[in-house]
């Protein structure tokens, strides 16, 4: 099984390669629980093999994903965000995500699919939660 660190540094690089324009990877509500949960068949091995996910109180959570993101801090692949934070930078820049997907044996076309399937469920979670906020009440 495959480490934390090891398991941050392909998260981030997937998401860098993955995201276009969008440098912020989310922290917080759950969000990123719930894509990876989403799109756990289509994650390389590394990453999919060891997450476990079960409802909470909170919703649906990833197990392993608090460890992977503080490691993705730690190893400075993504920024440290303070508690106000809904999301952290991704620090990677291109180059070093290409070669970290490449050392996990993915093409760079096969991580940036896989990045933009990731970011696509991250867009729609986020799209649910924004029209659940809004809806009126019945009475």
């Amino acid at each position: 099984m495959a480490g934390r660190y090891e398991r941050a540094e392909l998260l981030a690089a997937l998401w860098r390669l993955g995201a276009g324009d969008e440098d912020r990877i989310p922290t917080s509500h759950g969000i990123l629980d719930r894509a990876l949960k989403e799109c756990l068949a289509s994650l390389p091995d590394v990453l999919r093999n060891g997450l476990s996910f079960g409802v909470t109180t909170v919703g649906l959570r990833c197990y392993e994903l608090p460890d992977i993101l503080l490691a993705a801090q730690e190893a400075e692949f993504t920024t440290e965000p303070n508690p106000t934070y809904l999301s952290s930078m991704v620090n990677l820049d291109e180059t070093a995500a290409r070669q970290i997907a490449v050392a996990h044996g993915l093409s760079t076309a096969n991580a940036r699919e896989i990045g933009a399937l990731l970011k696509a469920s991250v867009s729609a979670m986020r799209r649910r939660s924004a029209e659940l906020q809004v809806q009126p009440e019945t009475a």
